[in-house]
């Protein structure tokens, strides 16, 4: 009998990398609808719907077939750690931003292709710095924003997800 073993703990997309002989169980919770604004360094405002919860991450953005501009999904990790994040099931391609606790991005990675093979095909994206928030935008933003590792985006982020009351 195979286990599922974790080789990630990143999240993107909805799916939790796993290795099996059989394909990971796609997560059945929806995420939140958007509930934050977002400003980026540029003074672009985006209206990013919020994953706190495991099952809300694990989700993400799986399925769907667009993502309009001004629009994106904020990833509130519990820990600082190296999250890295994977498009399997994922429809659409994002540019993803990698955040420190001082909402500083650490990483990048813009035209984030969908996998559209197997599972096992699927890469892996960032989780090459420690990040404490992942924003997933629309294929474009990074470009069209100049984002750039080392800049600032300004949100309030939400003291329930972080284990604070």
């Amino acid at each position: 009998m195979l286990l599922p073993l974790t080789l990630s703990t990143g999240l993107l997309c909805g799916a939790v990398l796993l290795v099996a002989a059989q394909e990971p169980e796609i997560p059945r919770v929806a995420p939140r609808p958007a509930n934050t604004l977002i400003m980026l360094p540029d003074g672009s405002t985006v209206h990013a719907e919020l994953a706190l919860t495991k099952p809300e991450q694990e989700y993400g953005l799986m399925g769907r077939t667009k993502l309009p501009d001004g629009r994106g999904m904020l990833f509130v990790h519990q820990h600082l750690a190296d999250h890295g994040y994977w498009m399997y099931h994922c429809k659409i391609g994002l540019d993803i931003v990698w955040m420190d606790a001082d909402h500083r991005i650490v990483e990048l990675s813009p035209d984030t292709p969908p996998c559209r093979g197997k599972y096992t095909s699927c890469a892996s994206y960032g989780g090459h710095e420690p990040s404490l928030y992942v924003l997933e935008l629309p294929v474009g933003s990074i470009k069209e924003h100049s984002l750039a590792v080392g800049q600032t985006i300004n949100f309030s982020a939400p003291q329930a997800a972080l284990g604070q009351p």
